[in-house]
């Protein structure tokens, strides 16, 4: 098998491996993400993680997971907001000169989702939806056994499907985005105008910093009645959207993923109650609506995988 590394880089941390298979890898490096200091700064720390991960050997290639939207044929970055100064940045072509190897660039949910595809909950299916629902929303899909990206390398961005005209703002500050209703961002900022409303409920209690998706979810467990309502109609909208894309696609799986899933039933089964509205019957009953099972480790597998994929050819 040639040397190949897989690289997961978001705001906070960079986690680097080498593979080992098609989907497993040697243990990880990390590093804190310089995010602040600029896109230099970035590729330098994540060029010294692969050349620890590496013990200083040439690679053959690299794949890397990178947050923002990007064109995965041109290797440019186009944004990544939570990355300073990263717009329109040739990020394949720098990361390639510094590690002296050609250098595969995706977006990290469809990493992410791509590994849950090859080596998680969508195992041995043919078309297969990824959704991560944690800050943000985002996605990947896999039709008939290939990751789509569309003509812009940006498809599979299921958080911003519209799903009212009078919604909450997304972050990119679309009125009536899914991911104004449904992401951890949306959650709170529901509980912090049902607070400012004088509803009756524990969170107000709670300094606003504190009001968080997660604070929210505990309120909710504890039975506040205005929290369940808030995690409730935060799975009723994501699952109306999911049943929306199972009439349009009708993957045989969706594997939901995030932090939001931490929740359990309280975003679950208000989730499949919301698919329930809008699929209709029968590709419902055959598309299984699922927790991902690959957890924190999906955005380095995905890379290791993207890598395999990339820059190591079939043998003869």
């Amino acid at each position: 098998m040639k040397r190949l590394a897989g690289i997961d880089l978001g705001g906070t941390n960079i986690r680097v491996a080498l593979a080992t298979s098609e989907t497993t890898h040697t243990a990880p490096v990390h590093r804190s993400t310089p995010a602040a200091d600029g896109p230099d700064a970035v590729m330098q720390s994540i060029a010294d993680c692969v050349r620890e991960a590496s013990g200083g050997a040439p690679l053959d290639g690299a794949a890397i997971g990178i947050p923002g939207p990007l064109d995965p044929m041109t290797g440019v970055v186009h944004a990544a907001p939570q990355l300073h100064g990263w717009h329109e940045l040739p990020a394949a072509s720098m990361l390639g000169t510094l590690l002296g190897c050609p250098v595969a660039i995706r977006n990290d949910a469809s990493l992410a989702g791509f590994a849950e595809w090859k080596a998680g909950a969508g195992g041995g299916s043919r078309h297969f939806l990824f959704v991560t629902a944690s800050t943000g929303i985002g996605g990947a899909l896999v039709v008939d056994g290939r990751l789509y990206d569309g003509g812009t390398g940006s498809g599979g961005e299921v958080g911003h499907a519209p799903m009212g005209l009078d919604g909450p703002a997304c972050a990119q500050g679309h009125p009536g985005c899914l991911e104004g209703f449904a992401s951890g961002t949306g959650i709170a900022h529901q509980a912090h105008r049902a607070v400012a409303a004088g509803e009756s409920t524990s969170l107000a209690s709670l300094p606003p910093d504190r009001i968080d998706a997660k604070a929210v979810q505990d309120a909710a467990r504890a039975g506040d009645q205005v929290a369940t309502r808030i995690y409730a109609g935060a799975g009723r909208a994501l699952g109306r959207a999911l049943g929306g894309l199972i009439n349009l696609l009708s993957p045989e799986v969706i594997a939901v993923g995030g932090g939001l899933i931490h929740a359990g039933d309280l975003l679950f089964d208000p989730l499949r109650a919301g698919v329930a509205e809008m699929a209709f019957e029968y590709p419902a009953s055959q598309c299984r609506v699922v927790p991902a099972a690959l957890g924190t480790d999906a955005g380095l597998v995905g890379a290791i995988a993207w890598a395999v994929e990339s820059f190591e050819q079939p043998s003869s």
